[in-house]
């Protein structure tokens, strides 16, 4: 005969069973975070410093939050995200931004990212994003949001704004405005005049330029980026 104390300390320790389990999981996925105490449409501010590993400030960054609304898929089985909103920023000579969210209780999570607007082929100047961070945790638990962003690649961004300032013929602003920024750009400076190649690899087009005027375009075969 089975001994009732010793029944009673089994059915203490037995696991638990697999749909508690799963649904325990689902609802990690349903309710993620609890949701910050504020009002619809309150004011939620968001400051910080984007800077390079060293430490120095990075002006004229664009910071955005991106805010979106996360769930479980049922059909799918996996988390998916829902609509996306974004609010902006750009920093200042001191690296310093801040930016506004309207508080908005469909929207559970929140990342910030930061870099910089890069024209491609064919218009449009989506941004490269060269730092980002989730701050879900920070938005829900208050207002100010404080969060430096550090950019590890400074050298991408000085590289633009010098190709970007090197721009002054009309043939070199059509090419920019028509083609964006060029993959590879090679100099040449000869005692007499300066020659450009402007490579193109997806587009497969070489634009030749001499003191800023077009001399050649060479075309071949596309080469896919990574």
């Amino acid at each position: 005969m089975n001994n009732p104390k010793r029944l009673s300390a089994q059915s203490r320790h037995r696991p638990a069973p697999f749909w508690l389990l799963g649904a325990a999981l689902f609802l990690s996925f349903v309710f993620p975070l609890a949701a910050a105490r504020y009002a619809q449409g309150e004011r939620v501010e968001i400051t910080g410093i984007v800077s390079d590993t060293q430490g120095q400030p990075i002006e004229n960054v664009r910071v955005m939050l991106v805010a979106t609304r996360s769930y479980f898929s049922l059909r799918e089985l996996r988390r998916a995200e829902g609509e996306t909103r974004r609010v902006a920023a750009t920093t200042d000579a001191s690296g310093a931004y801040s930016l506004t969210w309207p508080w908005d209780s469909y929207f559970n999570r929140f990342e910030l990212v930061a870099g910089v607007p890069v024209r491609k082929a064919k218009g449009g100047e989506p941004l490269e994003v060269l730092a980002r961070e989730d701050v879900t945790r920070k938005v829900n638990g208050g207002s100010p949001v404080v969060t430096s962003l550090v950019i590890e690649n400074r050298q991408f961004i000085d590289k633009l704004r010098e190709f970007l300032a090197s721009i002054d013929s009309d043939d070199e602003r059509r090419i920019y405005e028509e083609m964006g920024k060029p993959d590879r750009v090679q100099r040449v400076q000869s005692p007499d005049h300066l020659e450009e190649s402007w490579w193109y690899f997806e587009s497969g087009r070489m634009y030749r330029l001499r003191d800023g005027r077009l001399e050649q375009v060479v075309p071949f075969n596309p080469v896919q980026g990574p």
